[in-house]
């Protein structure tokens, strides 16, 4: 979930345009509190929008090298869901964090499902000293995009020791035929 303390300033700032909005007309505080009011308007904007990443992007890893491959599928998702408007309309018209927080947890699982096609094209298999010896090991399950191992659960690497990565592409290559 968000820092607590990007929460707490959300909240804040949430209330603030809540009373003045109780309190003025629109308006009045378009025109004779404009700059007041277009200041809170630039901060809550500023401010629900780190919440909304935070929440959206909490533990999501892409390698720096696929960032090109991935960004374009994540910016595909964001606009053809329609959540960027919704997200302002919880922030503008109603005030609520709790919407705003419940919006942004359902764009992420929007690009997580998007973005499943990218990571399973990036699974390899690690194949270790241990995987060439007697006993043999059975290599382990590796994703590139993630820098993950699959170990009942995908977990981060923390180190690497030799290896061999071996990409689903390559293996495809080891099983064509060979031309006649």
């Amino acid at each position: 979930m968000p820092d607590q303390d990007i929460r707490f300033k959300l909240e804040e700032l949430l209330g603030t345009l809540k009373r003045n909005k109780e309190k003025v007309p629109i308006t009045e505080l378009k025109t004779k509190y404009k700059k007041g009011f277009e200041s809170l308007c630039k901060e809550i904007s500023e401010t629900s929008s780190l919440f909304a990443k935070q929440i959206v992007f909490k533990n999501m890893r892409i390698h720096k090298d696929l960032l090109d491959e991935a960004v374009p599928i994540v910016e595909e998702a964001i606009q053809k869901s329609g959540y960027l408007k919704k997200l302002s309309v919880a922030a503008y018209c109603y005030q609520d964090i709790e919407e705003l927080e419940s919006l942004a947890l359902s764009l992420r699982e929007l690009i997580i499902k998007d973005l499943e096609p990218f990571y399973a094209k990036h699974i390899c298999l690690y194949l270790t000293e241990e995987c060439l010896e007697e006993p043999y090991q059975a290599p382990l399950i590796y994703n590139a995009a993630s820098g993950c191992i699959w170990d009942g659960k995908w977990s981060m690497v923390r180190e690497f020791h030799f290896g061999i990565l071996l990409y689903n592409h390559d293996m495809k290559t080891l099983y064509q035929e060979k031309p006649s």
